[in-house]
């Protein structure tokens, strides 16, 4: 069952610019009665006084009702919110939203429809600038349109604004941007998105301006545009264990409690919402139906599919791994290439499941975890390396972890630097360089929470007792990207994308050591590995082919300037790349001797040190 494709929701009838008659289609999956007796729309499309649009149910089809009306008429173009009054068999009523609509409503009807406005054709999503990247060599930024453009964007639409930034995040290196959900909220109360609504429609805050009512779609697609005539690659976040408990489909029925979309909880369940239930086919069908309607019209390049531990169950091929295994064929059928799957798996079974399924990504805590754990306490251990390769689980050389400092459920990583002290950013930011090095030059792919790159620095407690507070709006506040620290972490940032860019060394997933024990408080004899007493850190980075590129990396986490015995696998000169593109005009080498070489290293700071070998 296609829902898209069978037009559930509401469209207009012909492709009238001026005006259109509106056709309504409900879908209620075979074997379960709703208990129906009588189905409604009301809307704004209709003069007022005007009686309610009457449904009719057909129940020909095998694989369940449908119930449709048309409006007796054209409507002028514009946009126009409506909702469905439902009458049950026991004569009481609900009103309730369309399941498949394309748009959310702005007011209490809660979905939406346009008539007229730009067509499809006009906004035909551009390609790429480039193939598409694959995973490895990904550099992803994690963006909240709301918060991202709160500060800067006035009355217009979120989606417009973003354009704004393009550029900039372009400059800094980023080649993926990962979208918060857009789909439909639950309320015009603000949100993050992770209670989904209505999965076809677009979140009316994120793309309604006053002056052009009926353009909608045609603002995301032109942002996704946007993006493509960058290189840059668009992802989506889906949620699809769980709905809000104002999810449409269930209201439908005369005991929500029946309808087969939630009706029981498959696999895990989370707190405070309604779990989809993928025992059902249904489920499994609407599901797979929004990740190509997405995909399919909007030129997607990934999905990241959140709290996938709740939807996956070992040995069973429903919920995930069907959802997975489908969308491949989905892609392969359009001959589409290395289209990418994040799973947010935060389990110790997320490298189980990533070898055993289609997926190619899982966010992996661990980085994210010390740096805030050191941050605060002041410490640094052997568990450093084992956070950078994580890649070595993964039996496919095409996937790869994806690693952060910081995401959008934690405090930026920058409050977290100065949280203890009470001093912020300010007093302490560059106590977060080393762990940007890190990683950069993981074998993980690297994600930036948005504002990362200036050194935004908003707290959010990391457990609110499902008291909801957590989901809050965190401004970005973009002036202060062109202060002293905005500037300084802006430039890191930029620097370590570029090295990861152009150097195949820091996107393979060779690293040596390869796996560091965690009882290993200090160095190996020759220097390689963790030293937890001076608080430094030595690890070789390398990639073959035509030229081998070899990079070994120095991490200082201490207060104090140090100087790093460090072993070298060649001797020559060995340039540090990253000094070089901070400041290309005071380029830093060093020259290694017998495998080794004494290396400066600045307080808080780092070596990338690169040398080409020709076999």
């Amino acid at each position: 069952m296609s829902y898209m494709a069978e037009r559930c929701g509401a469209w207009p009838v012909g492709d009238d610019p001026d005006a259109a008659a509106l056709e309504f289609r409900l879908f209620f999956p075979a074997g379960v009665d709703p208990g129906i007796q009588s189905l409604e729309v009301t809307g704004t499309f209709a003069a007022p006084g005007a009686a309610p649009l009457q449904m009719t149910r057909d129940a020909s089809d095998p694989r369940g009702e449908f119930w449709t009306a048309t409006t007796p008429g054209p409507v002028p173009a514009g946009f126009y919110e409506y909702a469905y009054d439902v009458r049950f068999h026991n004569d009481s009523t609900r009103r309730v939203a369309d399941p498949c609509a394309r748009y959310s409503g702005l007011g209490e009807l809660r979905s939406g429809v346009v008539v007229g406005g730009s067509s499809p054709a006009q906004n035909t999503v551009r390609p790429l600038a480039h193939k598409r990247l694959q995973l490895q060599d990904l550099i992803v930024y994690e963006l909240m349109p709301d918060d991202f453009t709160a500060g800067y964007r006035g009355s217009r639409a979120p989606l417009d604004a973003v354009h704004d930034k393009l550029d900039h995040l372009a400059a800094v290196g980023i080649n993926a941007i990962l979208f918060m959900p857009w789909t439909a909220w639950r309320s015009r109360d603000f949100d993050w998105g992770y209670e989904p609504f209505q999965y076809f429609a677009l979140e009316a805050r994120y793309a309604d301006a006053p002056d052009t009512p009926a353009e909608k779609l045609s603002r995301l697609k032109n942002l996704i545009s946007a993006c493509h005539d960058r290189g840059i690659q668009v992802i989506m976040d889906g949620v699809f264990n769980h709905v809000s408990r104002e999810f449409p489909y269930p209201q439908l029925y005369q005991d929500p409690q029946t309808c087969p979309f939630t009706a029981a909880t498959f696999g895990g369940s989370f707190t405070g919402l309604q779990d989809l239930d993928f025992a059902a086919e249904c489920t499994n069908d609407l599901v797979l139906d929004v990740c190509t309607y997405w995909a399919g019209q909007f030129g997607l390049d990934g999905i990241r599919l959140d709290n996938t531990v709740n939807f996956y169950v070992p040995g069973d091929l429903r919920g995930l791994p069907r959802l997975l295994s489908s969308m491949q064929e989905w892609l392969q059928e359009r001959e589409e290439q290395n289209f990418t799957f994040t799973v947010e798996h935060i389990d110790a079974s997320a490298v189980t499941l990533t070898n055993a399924t289609d997926t190619h990504s899982f966010w992996d805590n661990s980085l994210h975890e010390l740096t805030f754990e050191w941050l605060w306490t002041g410490g640094f251990d052997e568990r450093l390396l084992p956070a950078l390769n994580n890649r070595r689980f993964l039996q496919d050389k095409r996937k790869a972890p994806t690693l952060y400092l910081s995401n959008h459920d934690h405090s930026h990583v920058n409050q977290r630097a100065g949280a203890k002290d009470e001093v912020g950013a300010p007093g302490s930011w560059w106590r977060v360089q080393p762990y940007l090095i890190a990683l950069f030059t993981s074998t993980a792919v690297p994600l930036v929470h948005n504002g990362q790159e200036f050194g935004e620095e908003h707290y959010l407690p990391e457990n609110d007792h499902d008291t909801g507070r957590r989901v809050t709006p965190r401004p970005l506040r973009w002036k202060i990207a062109g202060d002293r620290i905005g500037r300084s972490l802006t430039a890191l940032h930029g620097a370590l994308a570029r090295i990861r860019t152009r150097h195949p060394a820091l996107r393979s997933e060779f690293m040596y050591p390869r796996f560091w024990p965690e009882a290993d408080t200090g160095p190996r004899p020759e220097g390689i590995g963790v030293d937890t007493n001076a608080r430094t850190a030595v690890f070789h980075r390398w990639a073959g082919g035509a030229l081998v590129e070899n990079i070994v990396v120095v991490l200082n986490f201490a207060d104090v300037d140090q100087v790093v015995t460090t072993p070298f696998p060649l001797d020559g000169t060995w340039v540090d790349l990253l000094a070089g593109e901070i400041d290309p005009d005071r380029p830093w080498s060093v020259e290694v001797s017998g495998f080794t070489a004494a290396v400066p290293t600045p307080s808080h700071w780092g070596r990338v040190l690169c040398r080409l070998h020709v076999p």
